[in-house]
């Protein structure tokens, strides 16, 4: 009799076993399912939303919506900034000859007829400018222009040389700027290296050929000067 006691109450002890494991198997299973499941709704949720937003061009990590005056800035679905217009505001249109800032934190937004680099990042306007940045033959820096002055800004959207001048023209190692009838000549590095008095103002175009730098200055008549990069002086 005792054997078929501990039999039975073995047997009893397995089919418990047996089922605390199908409980703990069907819950596993009940949770993944969940999982699975909110995971999708939210994909959809997610994706529904996304599809709302508006892209910026040449920016992967910010879109946006008009909402009420105002240019609301997303990163995924969360909301992480709001630029208030002040005029009928929107992204600005991107335009061949425009210079595209590495920067997706600032967004060129067009507001009062001026261009505001507005900062994600700080909520606020990085840089004002008359008009989008331009580009040069040089990729790694734009000409810009505030109150109508020149001066110019780096892929980062940092300016590297003030808006103080009447004219820019950039190569692919020069700088050549001309305000109040002197000519500036730069490196690629934003050094000056040479400054030459002339009897006029007007607009600024640089070509050169092997260590000559060749400045053309254009108003009622043409000035040529010539620029030696090997000795970093006017050879006229």
């Amino acid at each position: 009799m005792g054997e078929i006691e501990n039999d039975n109450r073995y047997d009893m002890q397995l089919i418990d076993k047996i089922i605390v494991a199908m409980i703990l198997v069907a819950s596993i299973i009940v949770i993944i399912v969940t999982i699975i499941v909110v995971n999708h709704k939210y994909q959809r949720y997610y994706e529904d939303q996304v599809k709302q937003f508006n892209e910026i061009p040449y920016n992967e990590t910010y879109k946006y919506l008009i909402k009420d005056d105002s240019i609301v800035f997303y990163k995924g679905v969360k909301e992480v900034s709001q630029y208030k217009c002040i005029t009928n505001c929107k992204i600005t249109d991107f335009a061949s000859n425009q210079f595209i800032i590495d920067n997706d934190d600032l967004i060129p937004i067009l507001d009062e007829n001026r261009i505001k680099l507005y900062s994600i990042n700080n909520n606020e306007n990085s840089i004002i400018l008359d008009e989008v940045p331009q580009t040069s033959i040089n990729n790694k820096y734009g000409i810009i222009k505030i109150n109508g002055k020149d001066g110019v800004i780096n892929k980062k959207g940092k300016i590297v040389l003030q808006c103080a001048y009447n004219d820019i023209d950039i190569n692919a190692s020069h700088i050549a700027t001309i305000n109040n009838k002197i000519v500036y000549v730069f490196d690629n590095n934003m050094n000056l290296l040479a400054s030459k008095p002339i009897t006029t103002n007007g607009e600024i175009s640089i070509s050169e050929k092997q260590h000559f730098l060749y400045i053309n200055i254009l108003s009622n008549s043409a000035t040529i000067l010539i620029f030696d990069t090997a000795t970093n002086k006017f050879t006229n």
